[in-house]
Order: structure tokens, then sequence, then C-alpha cells
């Protein structure tokens, strides 16, 4: 797989808490968690490593501040993407599965 393994957030992701809102943005391999010293501890933590964000309200609000980051890691995990999809059973139509025996000829029984 040249992809490699995932290192980054699989959609745009939003948290709130108080008057804090945080946006996790997907960014490109290389560019690093861009954001404070507290969204940089908590992404690292979570094992991402390459994200952009944006906040706006009253940031300086640690405790706000790092919970409405944590709603935003919260959100992206709600997301599945392909390869936590469940093997899928594929279940044969009752024409395919009969087809042998609805082509037999039938004798008429008068």
């Amino acid at each position: 797989n040249r992809i490699g393994q995932p290192h980054t957030m699989p959609m745009k992701v939003h948290g709130k808490c108080g008057s804090v809102r945080v946006r996790l943005i997907p960014a490109p391999r290389g560019s690093g968690v861009v954001g404070s010293m507290t969204l940089k501890k908590m992404m690292q933590f979570a094992g991402v490593s390459d994200v952009f964000s944006c906040s706006c309200g009253h940031t300086r609000t640690k405790g706000n501040f790092m919970k409405a980051t944590f709603e935003a890691l919260r959100a992206s995990y709600g997301y599945l993407t392909p390869d936590l999809w469940r093997p899928t059973k594929l279940v044969k139509h009752p024409f395919q599965e009969f087809t042998d025996f609805l082509a037999q000829s039938k004798v008429a029984a008068y």
C-alpha cells in the first residue's frame, strides 16, 4: 500500500465547549500539527501527526479549549472508514440459488 497508515483526520470535524470552538482540518502528510501547544499534545496522544486547526472564542481558558478539542476528536471517531467496515456476507437471491431446479423441464400432470 503506497498510502501507508492514517496520519490525519478523515474529514473536517469541530467541537465546542463553553465559548470555545475548535475545528480540525485534514492536512497533507508532513505538515505536522498546526496549532497551540495544548492542541499539539492532545493530537500526539491521539496519534494524529498531521492536522490544521482553527479555533475561536476565549481559547485562553485551557479547560474549555481541551474539552472542545476532545469533542472534535470524539466526532472523528464516529466516522467509519472503509477499513473499519464489517465484512458483508452476501446471500443469493432465491432465483439464483435454485436456478438448476427451476431450469429442469417440468412434467405436466393432468
